[in-house]
């Protein structure tokens, strides 16, 4: 069994569920958890402006604009909350596929020991970091959307603060 902290999309009822393959429970599949030193960002992305597996279309005319789209990630500072998230060991590579921006990485987490989590992989961070002081960044509704609703199922946990681009309707494509 493997123990995933979680602080993004993921930390969403229905991610879950979808990650243990069953209707999750609290308790059982998932519980609230605090990681020291660590705090969420926004700096990891997928550049819309080269080609790969995931690409972002304005839905209002159908293009591809040239902007860089932010996600969460963590990196060194105070202390974050999100969900500890209960997976069958086989699922990680799965997991893994998924958070393709991402690295998955050993942390400890506060009263629960050893976890995994995932962080912006350097070149993820680096592109975010030059689309917000270059202005291109922009952040998709439907992430924030998802984010705030699941962090709003766990009662207790905060939302997301100041965001450090526009927040836009995207469709997310997949190639």
């Amino acid at each position: 069994m493997a123990a995933v902290y979680t602080y993004g999309s993921l930390v969403a009822p229905a991610t879950i569920a979808a990650l243990v393959g069953r209707p999750a429970v609290a308790g059982r599949d998932f519980v609230r958890a605090r990681l020291p030193g660590w705090s969420r960002t926004w700096n990891v992305c997928t550049d819309n402006t080269v080609d790969g597996p995931v690409a972002y279309e304005d839905p209002a005319d159908g293009s591809r604009p040239p902007i860089q789209v932010l996600f969460l990630t963590i990196e060194p500072g105070d202390a974050v909350e999100g969900v500890l998230i209960f997976l069958p060991d086989a699922a990680l590579p799965a997991l893994d596929t998924r958070e393709g921006n991402y690295l998955r990485v050993g942390v400890d987490v506060e009263g629960h020991g050893r976890a995994w989590t995932y962080v912006a992989k350097p070149e993820s961070a680096e592109r975010a970091r030059r689309g917000i002081a270059a202005g291109t960044a922009r952040i998709r509704r439907d992430y924030v959307e998802t984010v705030e609703a699941a962090y709003g199922s766990h009662q207790g946990i905060p939302v997301l603060g100041p965001l450090p681009a526009p927040v836009v309707p995207l469709i997310r494509l997949r190639r």
